[in-house]
């Protein structure tokens, strides 16, 4: 199964303004529905790329197995919603098995489907 943006994401990094903001749309939709931000390092500090840890924010359920991703809870998110969450240092690896037990990615975002 291919991730072809999260592989972007990974090789060239999440754009950034002056103040640290990302440029670009963060969010991976997946065939399923399940959706997720994901941020890597900016491009302009090319040595952290490709990224080898990501920062996964807010998925519109609870990521599984949940044993390996409570590990990587911001350490003041509410372990009782962790679809309002963002998740520190996330191998790359945990993230592709999500995107692909969710069927995937999308090849639209759900808001862009007629």
């Amino acid at each position: 199964m291919t991730t072809p943006r999260l592989d972007h994401i990974v090789a060239h990094g999440t754009p950034r303004t002056g103040l640290g903001l990302a440029l670009d749309d963060l969010r991976i939709a997946c065939a399923d529905g399940f959706c997720l931000s994901v941020l890597a390092p900016d491009p302009a500090e090319t040595y952290l790329l490709p990224a080898r840890t990501l920062e996964v924010g807010f998925p519109t359920r609870r990521p599984e197995p949940w044993s390996r991703w409570r590990s990587y809870l911001e350490p003041a998110a509410d372990e009782d919603d962790p679809t309002e969450s963002v998740y520190l240092h996330v191998p790359v690896a945990l993230v592709r098995d999500l995107i692909e037990s969710h069927g995937g990615e999308a090849r639209l975002l759900p808001r862009q489907r007629s």
